[in-house]
């Protein structure tokens, strides 16, 4: 995030920071001691700032702002790490687990905590959505943040549209009105607050906007469109369209001073506001144009989901069709599967996601047409092309293949939580080396690392008997686009992965080739006008993203596992220890030390301390992380364990989480 510091601060203020500070550097451990004195450098720099005689702000990993008269303000997002004060009430704008941390400590000590009513049950029945993750982390069309406190929070008094907080000093001769706005966005029932302060208009927005016209990430908004009868899948960035209007809606207050939750101070809010809106806009504009869905969805319900971000008369530009025609006759088609058959009847499966496909090969054994299958595939471990690739292997005898890049997460799916993730492992997956040929039959094969639709996916390049290159690409393009429908996905832009290595790949083909995806029932190509068009869109989308977001590389804000437990699920026993790693990919351009800290949760001991790692550009690590569970009074039970990443400039509070089931 970019940094701000503050204008002004008074002496007390000052001092009470430093005495933090000084606090939190004693507190740590030996070993990290030096470690703790760099990390808390940047974090101490941001001493709270009093914006106006009745305004207090601290800019930190959640932005800590006290507001009103008298000797009990009210606190907003959380009260500043320098104060001592016990806050009137603490305000809070949505749900997030990484932004309601204060929330439990300021209930326990007697704080009345104000939140969103559309957000109740993310509040209240926490316990359900971890237990419900347990099983609903397989199969997830619904595409929603996991970030859920786990704890329930004890909320004092539910706000709506038009709510108002009165606040009045000890004598009763000060008043403070706090005027209440259903802001959704980032969130689905997310609200902001309006206040005049000192003769100033201060709106408190959470996360709905991020300096000057900025977001801090583009995922969270992934969400459904039912007006277009489409699910939270494809409902890429969806509440896009809640966002815009939300901020429309902060605008109209005319507000001196926006203070978010996350952030600097933004002291220009309509100019701010004005430059997010187009900046949006533009980016909804940009993927539209280049989007696979025009092929499945077709133009009318593609006009429905554009005019819902772009305005009732927009006009939704959409790729044209490439050319495309019927398989040939020696690719056998069936669902979201493909057979290559050789001449001598054998065949060779790409992907089983139903039990007809395995029907289907049976029914050509029967009719004589195929003898034997050789060997599976697997171009992605979405369910629909994965469900039954472990029951074919075993019905057909044949070994399965991926690469080696996505090898893992077919063989242990409860280890990851991707979107359409299949609950049904696979046995012994032969990981290929990305650009491994085999010859089988007439065919020569090219098995390569393929990251369009999701980053674990793969394709094979197959050319009979010397000719024409097919090029099975699972599900990364149709005629139409890219398949970049779903954020959490996680759909790269780096150079070398991504749709921009893809488009690549591609290119390297030359003109004479075909490209299959399983879901479409042609095959099909892009002229050299259509690879500069995609090529040309992906480049100016990441032009766009680098000003919508703050981070040092664009892809912090489209990749919502950078930082991630694994395993995310796992089985224990109670009272023994449960090994995790926090994998981290460090997308910028620079070497990053990234500073891990497991957050002790109900039911959970944390058994390792902090820690840290450096890791080079664009390169992967990760930081082990140990905890246990005291059996619990009924078995089985599911709790959740979070973490804190910290790096310069990025400071998430408990930001990764994995789930747990304890069984006797």
């Amino acid at each position: 995030m970019s940094k701000t510091l503050p204008h002004s601060l008074s002496p007390l203020l000052l001092i009470l920071n430093r005495r933090v500070c000084l606090m939190r550097i004693s507190s740590c451990i030996p070993t990290v001691a030096a470690v703790c004195v760099l990390f808390l450098s940047s974090v101490c720099q941001a001493e709270a700032e009093q914006l106006l005689p009745n305004l207090v702000f601290e800019r930190g990993p959640v932005n800590g702002v006290l507001v009103g008269p008298g000797e009990r303000p009210f606190a907003v997002y959380s009260k500043p790490a320098s104060s001592s004060v016990k806050p009137t009430g603490l305000l809070l704008t949505h749900h997030r687990r990484d932004v309601v941390i204060a929330a439990a400590d300021e209930i326990a000590s007697g704080v009345k905590v104000y939140a969103p009513s559309a957000e109740r049950d993310l509040f209240e029945r926490t316990d359900e959505f971890w237990e419900s993750f347990w099983t609903k982390r397989f199969h997830d069309y619904g595409q929603q943040s996991t970030k859920v406190s786990t704890e329930t929070l004890k909320i004092g008094q539910y706000l709506g549209s038009g709510d108002v907080v009165l606040r009045a000093n000890d004598d009763l001769t000060e008043r403070l009105k706090m005027k209440v706005l259903e802001t959704p966005g980032f969130t689905r029932g997310a609200i902001s607050y309006v206040a005049d302060v000192n003769g100033k208009r201060v709106a408190f927005t959470g996360d709905l906007i991020y300096g000057d016209g900025q977001l801090i990430d583009l995922y969270s908004f992934q969400d459904t469109i039912p007006e277009a009868k489409i699910g939270g899948y494809h409902g890429h960035a969806s509440r896009l369209a809640m966002l815009i209007p939300s901020l429309k809606k902060v605008a109209a207050e005319k507000p001196d001073l926006i203070i978010p939750a996350r952030g600097p101070v933004i002291r220009n809010p309509q100019e701010a506001i004005a430059k997010l809106i187009g900046r949006v806009e533009a980016y909804y504009r940009n993927y539209l144009s280049t989007n696979a869905l025009n092929w499945y969805f077709k133009e009318e319900r593609m006009t429905i989901k554009g005019r819902r971000v772009l305005g009732e008369d927009a006009d939704v530009k959409l790729m044209p069709l490439s050319v495309h025609e019927k398989t040939p006759d020696w690719i056998w088609e069936n669902s979201t599967s493909r057979m290559l058959i050789s001449d001598d009847g054998h065949g060779f499966l790409l992907d089983c996601g139903y039990q007809r496909v395995i029907d289907g090969v049976k029914q050509l054994m029967k009719d004589g047409l195929v003898k034997k299958v050789d060997g599976i595939f697997v171009t992605h471990y979405h369910d629909d092309h994965t469900n039954m690739v472990q029951a074919a292997a075993e019905e057909f005898g044949c070994p399965i293949y991926s690469t080696l890049d996505y090898e893992d997460i077919l063989e242990n799916p409860g280890a990851y939580h991707m979107p359409a993730t299949t609950d049904k492992a696979m046995k012994d997956v032969t990981g290929l080396k990305s650009g491994h040929q085999m010859k089988w039959k007439e065919f020569d094969l090219e098995f390569q690392f393929y990251p369009g639709q999701t980053l674990y996916h793969g394709a094979v390049l197959v050319r009979r008997n010397g000719g024409t290159p097919y090029y099975f690409v699972g599900d990364a393009f149709s005629p139409s686009g890219m398949d970049d429908y779903c954020l959490l996905n996680r759909n790269l832009l780096h150079d070398d992965s991504g749709y921009p290595l893809c488009l690549k790949k591609i290119r390297e083909l030359g003109s004479d080739y075909w490209l299959i995806n399983e879901h479409i029932p042609y095959v099909f190509r892009f002229s050299e006008k259509e690879l500069d068009y995609l090529e040309t869109g992906l480049q100016n989308r990441r032009e766009i993203l680098d000003e919508l977001l703050p981070w040092d590389d664009i892809n912090y804000g489209i990749d919502e596992q950078w930082a991630a437990f694994y395993p995310r699920g796992v089985s224990a026993k109670p009272n023994k220890p449960i090994e995790f790693q926090v994998r981290i990919l460090n997308h910028s351009p620079i070497a990053r030390t990234f500073r891990v800290t497991p957050r002790k949760s109900p039911g959970i001991e944390i058994v390792s301390k902090a820690a840290e790692i450096i890791i080079q550009p664009r390169e992967s690590g990760w930081v082990p992380v140990t905890v246990s569970v005291a059996k619990p009074a009924t078995l089985p039970a599911t709790f959740a364990v979070t973490a804190d990443i910290d790096s310069d400039g990025m400071h998430f509070l408990s930001w990764a989480d994995a789930v747990i089931r304890v069984e006797d």
